[in-house]
């Protein structure tokens, strides 16, 4: 895996031990760092389009950006600092490990 763009951190009231992004990567990189996100036709990660509107729908219609650090297409309300849940940690510490295949 990619270690040198991820560093451990604790989150949360009870100090849970998180992997967060620490570098911006490319999409190969981010496919790597994330294999839960397999090619889609409609979305690169679980945060951005579906069978209705797909990433570059939200894109062009400004309902979603892309994330700082994967630069994956997120919608707008999944945005914290301009972070997907996947790279500030907020998936891992809702108990959804990123980092590992489905």
């Amino acid at each position: 895996m990619l270690e040198e763009y991820f560093e451990k951190r604790q989150v949360g009231k009870e100090g849970k031990v998180v992997k967060v992004a620490v570098r911006a990567m490319t999409q190969e990189e981010a496919r790597q760092a994330y294999p839960y996100r397999p090619p889609s036709k409609y979305a690169e990660s679980r945060f951005g389009g579906n069978e209705m509107t797909d990433d570059r729908c939200l894109l062009i219609n400004e309902m979603a950006e892309r994330c700082k650090m994967c630069k994956a297409p997120t919608r707008k309300e999944y945005l914290h600092e301009n972070m997907c849940p996947d790279c500030d940690g907020r998936s891992e510490k809702n108990g959804v490990d990123p980092h590992k295949p489905i």
